[in-house]
């Protein structure tokens, strides 16, 4: 055991001391990377080492040479032209952007690439991009992007409309923002940019008030610790040279033309010999010197031959400025060269292009093979899911339709269940009442026709007993009549005939037939409407319902008053009759119970609970309504809510 610790603890010693070594040879290798990489942009084997230094860059974890890599990748396909590639890394780089938080770099990136895609000639693809730039900016409200829109939009009319006008309108737009934004590099390029649409329209009266600018930008830039990039800076050297020569002359522009010289000669980098050699033809041609333009277009030339390019723009020219200085057969000759080589060149061109579409062709042919037999399987695979999907769909529909019918008869046998207890509890309750309430009137009836059976009685006491005997008979036959009710009114339907009822005659009958049963101490009140109302509805059951509010509440009333009333509503088509009493009241917890039936609020009242169910039953055959009106407090209220068609 001792000796395993012993081999671990070496273990991890030896690699304590490799792995510093390890991560320093690491970064030693991706100096050299990055190094190489940006000596060979714009090769062919730029891209292989560009690749491994942007593995080990991720490998490391190194956010500054990721980025580096990134742009060192884009500036190799800017260089070369290579917009469909340059758009991969652009919006990679973007993305990459977006996810550390450097909205600024994002959009100066886009620019870029819109930029190309409008030194291309792609319209389309530009004016989209930049519209896109514009609604990006708009949406994160910010300025910097904004600005950069404002950039494109601007070069596009310059470049695809030769709007000028509009150009420098948005240039100067752009210009504006960067600079209340203290973007001072971002406007130097602006200042740039519009330099050179002067210049190329040769109008040289407004280019010095930029110029004039770009001196104070770049002050600004240095007080802040920040210098010009040289290529920048250079551009605008040379910019007001030639600006300087065309509007005030070679001797005014001599100071600054050794400037711009001594400024190449410390910084050969800062722009391209070619570039340098067209600044120098520029200069020559703008002093009317053919002698120099040719001397340096000689130069230019010979140095495009030394690295293998050709340009055949560079003998048309040349032969344009030999005819231009009368030396006509050296011109003949140019021309004929220029003639010679534009249609090998064209012909390699045309043979590249060829050999591309070929090659593209049979590429896309392939896909599209590769395409069509995707589809076919994915065709077949659809077929196969379908199939199933619709089988398993029937499947389910037929269980669905089982289960559905299941729980249907479960809810036909439960709800029968239910029916059948609640007879059966009907039935006891039905039971119990009757038989209560049949023994107290039948056992009076004997009774008093015992006694006067029996004789013996006198004539008072006869006519005592027989009144007895009536009201127990009366009492009787309303509990008879009361259950017959409940029995039919189960096998009515609101297709009995109607006929035309009198509102207020069926009232005035209601009220005579109830007046003889109403104690002394209660006053029957009746409130009439002053024009006549009629119903369509079957007489009887109007006068029943009625009669059985105004019995119920003569049997409760001891003293106050019974009042009917009625109303005419013919915006809800219905007639609301209204009986009230001045009684005891019903209490808010009976509102619904009342109307079921053998339901008694006072157990010790006579009555069977079966008038106000009867009422209930009626109105729900009609689609009326009766209620409780639980809000009135002067004893009970009763609402009839008839409908009149």
């Amino acid at each position: 055991m001792k000796n395993i610790r012993f081999v671990f603890c070496i273990v991890i010693l030896l690699f304590a001391c490799i792995y510093p070594s390890w991560g320093i040879d690491k970064t030693k290798n991706l100096k050299m990377l990055a190094d190489s990489a940006k000596s060979l942009s714009g090769k062919s084997e730029f891209v292989s080492v560009n690749r491994a230094y942007m593995n080990l860059a991720r490998e490391l974890e190194d956010t500054m040479h990721i980025e580096a890599a990134y742009n060192d990748l884009f500036n190799h396909y800017y260089q070369l032209g290579e917009v469909d590639s340059l758009r991969v890394v652009c919006y990679e780089l973007m993305d990459w952007y977006k996810g550390h938080d450097k909205s600024n770099d994002r959009y100066q990136m886009w620019r870029q690439y819109i930029q190309r895609l409008t030194e291309s000639g792609r319209q389309d693809e530009a004016i989209a991009e930049t519209d896109l730039l514009s609604k990006d900016a708009e949406k994160n409200n910010n300025s910097y992007g904004h600005a950069c829109s404002e950039m494109c939009i601007g070069y596009n009319h310059r470049v695809f409309s030769n709007n000028v006008k509009l150009c420098l309108e948005y240039y100067n737009n752009a210009l504006k923002i960067f600079e209340d934004a203290g973007y001072n590099d971002d406007a130097y390029v602006v200042c740039l940019n519009i330099v050179q649409t002067y210049l190329a329209r040769q109008e040289y009266g407004g280019v010095q008030c930029y110029l004039d600018r770009m001196e104070k930008l770049r002050e600004k830039m240095k007080t802040a610790g920040k210098d010009i990039r040289e290529n920048l800076y250079m551009r605008f050297l040379q910019f007001r040279v030639i600006a300087t020569l065309a509007h005030e002359g070679k001797v005014a522009a001599d100071g600054f033309i050794r400037e711009t010289d001594s400024y190449y000669s410390s910084h050969p980098g800062c722009v391209a010999k070619d570039a340098w050699y067209g600044y120098k033809i520029m200069c020559s041609r703008t002093l009317g010197d053919l002698e120099g333009s040719l001397s340096y277009l000689d130069s230019l030339m010979d140095y495009h031959k030394s690295i293998g390019a050709c340009y055949p723009a560079n003998l048309l020219m040349k032969a344009q400025y030999l005819e231009i200085a009368g030396r006509l057969k050296e011109a003949c000759k140019e021309y004929a060269n220029y003639a010679h080589v534009n249609d090998s060149v064209r012909s390699v061109e045309l043979d590249d292009q060829l050999s591309k579409y070929t090659v593209q062709f049979d590429v896309n042919k392939l896909k599209m093979e590769k395409l069509e037999l995707s589809a076919e399987v994915s065709r077949n695979r659809l077929i196969a899911v379908l199939s199933v999907s619709a089988c398993i769909l029937v499947l389910l529909i037929i269980l669905a339709y089982f289960y559905i019918r299941t729980l249907s008869m479960n809810r036909k046998l439960d709800a029968a269940n239910k029916a059948v207890i609640k007879a059966s509890r009907i039935k006891s309750s039905f039971i119990q009442h009757i038989t209560h309430e049949i023994r107290t009137p039948l056992n009076s009836i004997v009774g008093f026709s015992s006694l006067l059976a029996n004789g013996g009685t006198s004539e008072e006491e006869n006519r005592e007993y027989s009144m007895q005997i009536e009201a127990s008979n009366a009492y009787l036959l309303d509990l008879v009549n009361n259950v017959v009710d409940i029995a039919d009114m189960d096998s009515q339907t609101e297709d009995m005939p109607r006929r035309s009822v009198d509102v207020d005659a069926c009232c005035r009958e209601c009220i005579a037939e109830v007046r003889p049963s109403v104690k002394p101490e209660v006053e029957m009140q009746y409130e009439p409407l002053p024009q006549p109302v009629t119903l369509q509805a079957v007489g009887p059951w109007v006068k029943r319902v009625l009669l059985a509010l105004l019995n119920n509440a003569a049997k409760f009333t001891q003293s106050g008053y019974i009042r009917l009333r009625y109303e005419n509503d013919r915006q809800h088509h219905l007639v609301r009759f209204i009986v009230e009493d001045s009684g005891p009241g019903i209490s808010e917890e009976y509102k619904d119970s009342i109307f079921e039936r053998f339901v008694k609020v006072d157990n010790f009242t006579p009555g069977t609970g079966l008038g106000l169910a009867v009422v209930h039953q009626i109105m729900d055959i009609v689609d009326g309504k009766v209620y409780l009106d639980t809000t009135y407090d002067g004893g009970a209220r009763f609402i009839v809510e008839w409908p009149a068609e």
